[in-house]
């Protein structure tokens, strides 16, 4: 009895150390501008959407799914009795390596709609395998095709949108792109049906090199291009040996059979125009012969605008009113430089399928129904007219205006609701009216990502605000008005600090001596510490702790962690959670008492939490509960929010340090081992034997004792021991 009463004490001694927070996403949280509710508030933003349809709930209905190249993020809708509901719980079921582009396209012909998206300069294939549930599961890393002489990748930039599609009419899908230089588009012809009498296999053959007989020049076209060789074929005065020096810089196919003749026409888009081009074939559905160029489309009636829609436009063709008919949606294919806010331009087809009219309907389809930043979302709770509600305000990269110049600020989303339900108003996209102050002093232009940071830096019991930007310094607005901020620029280039770029502020007191610190991340996903060194009233931030915690959340693959840290006090115990350009929330403890050491590593990924890339968030307890909440924005300018369910408490420190949690206890296969330490672990037979040890990494650390005989065993951690049983 001694034993198991000491045991549980443990156990409850661990728990309390690592104090967990529960977050589950809340999409009940009402948000409004002017008056107007955002039906999908939550959603998360959109930059470069990319929309298809499959049906993610198996109902037989086609739902909505818009994969945005910027982050590689999925919001997937659902098609309820013709309207859209958001489902972020499907998200779970596509694969975390979809990346650039992606396309649903059902291959094999059995009615279930699967996935071909980028990979390694070519086309790799995911297969829908749903039946009682969404799934899918990889076919072909990297389609292949004939060239003639051998077979080669199927070459699509990532750049590019290809299109997939039954070109020739014979019942598979065959894929258009356009050829490694750029300029013709080459037709891959699937031979499936040919070769096996089936769609159920990839099978492809370069049947053309110059598919339609035209080709693509800076916003200009070269039509019965017959002979199909740039030398004759290129614009004047652009040579093939030049021209073959180029480099493909991306454009998008869309083939659709628009004038109702039984071959595929062609809207493309290019990275150098803000236009859809359509071409009109004047072929047939095996030999393809451009004719015509429209270069205002869709404009083809009084009610129709002409696609202007800056940077990049790609085109998709989908029913998006739910009439049975399919619309034209444009958005922007580029990740950067490029429409970010109203970058969803729906027409509506009034025609039919096969003969569409399509009519201008909206520029900002979904995004008008969802908080949307522009580019960029990062989130701070913060009660800006103390009346114990907590507000949020959000920094940006900036909106793409017309000239196309980014314009960052700050977000105000005023609670209008209650204390214990949250209702968030955005009072205003520029707070303190940062857009239009010139930050950056050497330029002396206005700064770009702006990201904030609240706390009272100078004793007046009123928080002031620091902004970070994309250069790498920070910005000091003290707190003027007293119960409704208001701020006042007081220096730019804050103390001359400079992490690099992108510096990611939080002011809090780090070394609890009754100072507020500041912690910086930056572009190299490093974290920085100012330790305040000055007094209540006057802060003083000379000295630097670079590399703090050891932290770093860069991505190997980019060279680049844009971390943005926020540090919490969990009952009187320090967590920190540091957002990344992954998308990934990585949470470490073990902070008090070891700023100048490494923080233990609690998670890479945050309880799954992916919202795209570059996240960012905030934690508070927003409808006093007792429980801390949190706000996560991303790369889209959009923003998630996560209601708190349950937390533990702490109790001894001195006594906590001592535990070692193991379970299940009895057990049969597997043994998971909890400690605040990470070293090796050893497995102690009764005669103090080591039969097997392990490294351990992570705070839960997971063993397979399968192969052991049953019996009681010891699981030894450094100077800690814990007792089992093996049934």
């Amino acid at each position: 009895m001694k034993k198991t009463l000491i045991f549980l004490i443990t156990i409850f001694l661990f728990c309390s150390t690592f104090a967990q927070i529960n977050f589950n996403r809340d999409t009940s949280i009402a948000a409004m501008e002017n008056g107007i509710h955002f039906n999908y508030a939550w959603a998360g933003g959109i930059n470069a959407a990319q929309p298809s349809e499959i049906d993610i709930n198996l109902d037989g209905v086609k739902d909505l799914v818009i994969f945005d190249r910027t982050g590689n993020k999925l919001t997937p809708f659902l098609n309820i009795n013709g309207k859209y509901v958001f489902a972020p719980e499907y998200r779970s079921a596509f694969s975390n390596d979809l990346h650039d582009w992606l396309i649903f396209a059902d291959y094999n012909c059995d009615g279930k709609e699967d996935i071909f998206t980028y990979s390694s300069a070519g086309i790799s294939v995911l297969k829908n395998t749903s039946t009682s549930s969404l799934s899918f599961s990889m076919i072909t890393p990297l389609i292949m095709s004939d060239y003639g002489s051998s077979n080669l990748n199927l070459y699509v930039s990532g750049a590019d949108i290809p299109a997939i599609t039954d070109i020739d009419n014979d019942g598979d899908l065959d894929i258009l792109t356009f050829s490694i230089i750029g300029g013709f588009v080459e037709l891959h012809r699937n031979m499936a049906i040919e070769l096996t009498g089936s769609c159920d296999t990839i099978a492809y053959r370069k049947e053309e090199s110059c598919w339609g007989n035209f080709f693509e020049g800076l916003n200009s076209y070269l039509i019965n291009c017959t002979t199909c060789h740039p030398d004759s074929c290129s614009p004047p005065f652009i040579p093939y040996t030049s021209y073959s020096k180029q480099k493909h810089a991306g454009s998008t196919l869309l083939a659709i059979d628009i004038d109702d003749d039984n071959d595929k026409d062609i809207i493309l888009g290019d990275i150098s125009y803000t236009n859809l081009n359509l071409l009109i074939n004047g072929g047939d559905s095996m030999y393809a012969n451009m004719s015509a160029v429209d270069s205002t489309f869709p404009a083809n009636n009084n009610n129709t605008l002409a696609t202007d829609l800056h940077l990049f436009p790609a085109s998709f063709y989908l029913d998006l009113t739910h009439d049975g008919k399919k619309d034209l949606l444009v958005a922007t294919n580029s990740q950067a430089n490029a429409e970010n806010f109203k970058s969803m331009w729906l027409f509506s087809n009034s025609g039919t399928n096969t003969l569409p009219d399509f009519n201008f309907v909206s520029k900002a389809f979904l995004q008008e129904d969802m908080i949307d930043l522009g580019e960029g979302a990062y989130p701070v709770f913060f009660d800006y007219n103390n009346d114990s509600l907590m507000d949020i305000v959000v920094g940006n990269y900036g909106y793409h205006d017309v000239s196309g110049n980014d314009v960052s600020g700050l977000a105000l989303f005023e609670n209008i609701g209650s204390i214990t339900q949250p209702v968030y108003d955005l009072i205003t996209r520029d707070f303190a009216g940062i857009s239009a102050l010139n930050l950056n002093i050497i330029l002396n232009i206005p700064a770009l990502n702006i990201y904030p940071a609240f706390g009272d830096l100078n004793g007046d019991g009123f928080k002031d605000l620091i902004v970070g930007d994309a250069d790498g310094k920070l910005h000091y607005f003290t707190n003027d008005a007293g119960a409704v901020s208001s701020f006042t620029l007081a220096v730019a280039d804050y103390e001359k600090i400079d992490v690099g770029y992108f510096s990611a502020p939080q002011i809090i007191d780090v070394n609890r001596d009754g100072l507020n610190d500041l912690l910086v991340g930056n572009k190299t996903g490093q974290l920085s510490y100012f330790p305040n060194n000055g007094t209540s009233t006057t802060a003083v931030f000379d000295s630097i702790i670079t590399n703090f915690g050891g932290i770093d959340v860069d991505s190997a693959t980019i060279s680049s962690g844009f971390s943005t840290p926020h540090m919490v006090d969990i009952d009187s115990v320090y967590h920190l959670y540091v957002g990344s350009y992954t998308g990934a929330i990585y949470h470490y403890n073990d902070i008090d008492g070891n700023l100048s050491g490494s923080f233990n590593l609690v998670s890479n990924q945050e309880q799954n939490i992916m919202e795209g890339g570059k996240t960012a968030l905030s934690i508070k307890d927003v409808n006093n509960d007792q429980i801390p909440d949190m706000v996560v924005g991303n790369y889209c300018g959009g923003l998630s929010f996560f209601s708190g369910d349950s937390i533990t408490t702490k109790l001894d420190d001195i006594t906590v340090k001592e535990a070692l949690l193991i379970y299940p206890n009895p057990t049969q296969k597997k043994l998971y081992v909890q400690a605040d330490i990470n070293t090796n672990i050893q497995i102690q037979n009764i005669l103090g034997k080591t039969l097997f040890s392990e490294e351990k990494k992570t705070i839960t650390h997971e063993l397979n004792i399968s192969r052991l005989a049953a019996g009681i065993y010891f699981v030894k951690l450094g100077n800690r021991t814990a007792k089992f049983i093996k049934e």
